[in-house]
């Protein structure tokens, strides 16, 4: 994952392949090890992953 723009945005992709996933860009639902976590645009730039609530 990472900052698209300097405006903001984020975009998600395969690490196996480089393709855009996106399901995780377009709702920031990510699947680690069967655990579903959150992706979003941390306050000042960057991706923050959190755990889903």
């Amino acid at each position: 994952m990472g900052n698209v723009s300097l405006s903001g945005g984020f975009a998600a992709v395969h690490a196996d392949d480089g393709t855009v996933c996106e399901q995780v860009t377009e709702d920031g639902r990510v699947l680690v090890d069967g655990i579903v976590y959150r992706a979003g645009e941390a306050r000042f730039g960057g991706v923050v992953v959190q755990p889903a609530p």
